[in-house]
């Protein structure tokens, strides 16, 4: 036998040994799976290690060295293995984000900010968005929603996504006929509107909401455009249990009250106890000189935007009566801020130039 044909034969020999050391030593037996909650382990192993090749070690590893998305598990965003042993592995994974929820047939159908859907089930997730009013097709998992129109879906995705990222989870995200959004707050209505300007709307609900959260009522953000709009909160009176000699303010609206602002208070009522001191035997109900201030925005003198302003006698103060700094009252009666923005203090509303 020739020298050259020898060594090929050990060449070939060694290649042998070292194939069979690979593919008979390096192979997963034992699977530690972390980073999942709604998936079990069992369903990721299974969907992950399903044939002779992602049954080594070597190569499994190899495959996802980097958390990447695996094709054969569209509910994982991220999939990362490593080694701990020639015959053991440890897989990171990371979920696909709920972003929101429906309801078909009974079920709660959640999706994902793509509007894939990723589970169907009756298991109901308080920190997912509930969205209703919108028409979809019969939904299939790991597939797209099928909506009635493009554009309802574009809408629902938009402001799901923008309440989960805030971190304010309504009770329900609802919409009418005409696409107007209203969010479920506890106590709190709010009205958004069409899709225009969620952004800036969500950003100072954020900001709204917890002055608001105590109180029962509505929240108009209709108009909002992240300018020094008005917001108006209509608050719920609460049942009036004895009737009295004089009607407090608001009573002519029935049982409900109005407030425009940006960080919300309460309307102060007419009359009072100075008012009825100030005035001589007289059997009609006392009137006050001056409307009581409502709540509204401003901006300070450092250019920040106040949402608790109000006049308490003749002067722009907080919530807390401490004088807000670049803000007056002018001769007309209405307040300038310190960037001469005009407002009617008895309504909050802004005065156009």
């Amino acid at each position: 036998m020739s020298r050259g044909i020898r060594a090929v034969l050990i060449l070939a020999a060694v290649l042998g040994i070292a194939a069979a050391v690979l593919l008979g030593g390096f192979r997963i037996h034992s699977i530690e799976i972390t980073g999942n909650e709604r998936n079990s382990s069992e369903k990721i192993r299974d969907d992950l290690i399903y044939d002779f090749l992602t049954e080594n070690t070597l190569y499994f590893c190899w495959k996802y060295r980097t958390s990447t998305p695996a094709e054969d598990t569209p509910y994982l965003s991220g999939v990362q293995a490593k080694m701990l042993s020639p015959t053991s592995v440890r897989i990171i994974v990371a979920e696909s984000t709920l972003i929101g929820q429906l309801e078909y047939n009974g079920n709660r159908v959640y999706f994902d900010s793509e509007g894939v859907v990723q589970e169907i089930s009756q298991k109901v997730y308080d920190q997912v968005p509930y969205v209703s009013g919108v028409n979809i097709e019969e939904p299939v998992l790991y597939q797209k929603l099928t909506l009635d129109n493009q554009a309802s879906l574009r809408t629902v995705l938009s402001i799901t996504q923008l309440l989960v990222k805030s971190g304010l989870i309504p009770d329900s995200v609802n919409f009418d006929a005409n696409g107007n959004m209203t969010l479920v707050l506890g106590q709190v209505t709010v009205e958004l509107g069409r899709d225009e300007y969620l952004e800036e709307k969500i950003a100072n609900l954020v900001q709204l909401y917890p002055e608001v959260s105590s109180q029962k009522g509505t929240l108009n953000m209709e108009g909002f455009t992240g300018k020094n709009e008005a917001i108006t909160f209509r608050e719920e009176a609460p049942a009036v249990e004895e009737e009295t000699d004089t009607e407090s303010a608001g009573s002519a609206e029935g049982q409900t009250g109005s407030e425009t602002l940006a960080g919300v208070g309460t309307d102060s009522s007419a009359g009072g106890e100075e008012g009825t001191q100030d005035e001589d035997d007289n059997q009609e109900p006392p009137v006050e000189e001056e409307a009581p201030s409502a709540v509204f925005m401003v901006f300070d003198s450092s250019g920040t935007l106040r949402y608790d302003a109000r006049v308490v006698n003749g002067e722009v103060v907080d919530s807390y009566g401490n004088p807000i700094d670049g803000c007056y009252v002018n001769e007309a009666g209405n307040v300038k801020d310190a960037y001469w923005n005009e407002i009617d203090p008895r309504t909050g509303q802004l005065i156009q130039p």
